[in-house]
């Protein structure tokens, strides 16, 4: 889905199902972070192209959903207020801590 369309269909979102949307994605994240470990775990030396393809694959999909968050974020400030995309932000902001992720093209 372009970022374009999962804005448009957000906004039509009620609001408890639109403050749901971000943890959802987080419990994905974390289960792909989870995946990439193991398989890391498995084969530290990279040597099974499969298991290299997967954690790009994964790597990817963790940055597309990393989108997602940032663009839920913005649809959550303008739709539902200001005090629920802080109260948004300040969690997305610990969870990128505690997995290394990328906050507006920086690591943390």
């Amino acid at each position: 889905m372009q970022l374009a369309d999962l804005e448009k269909a957000l906004r039509e979102l009620p609001h408890d199902a639109l403050l749901t949307e971000i943890p959802q994605v987080q419990n994905s994240i974390a289960h792909l972070y989870q995946s990439n470990e193991a398989m890391e775990d498995y084969d530290p030396q990279h040597s099974d192209p499969d298991l290299v393809q997967a954690l790009q694959e994964n790597k990817s999909l963790i940055e597309r959903y990393q989108e997602r968050i940032d663009v839920t974020l913005r649809v959550i400030q303008q739709v539902v207020g200001e005090a629920a995309a802080r109260e948004m932000e300040s969690n997305v902001k610990a969870f990128r801590a505690r997995y290394g992720l990328v906050e507006n093209g920086v690591f943390l």
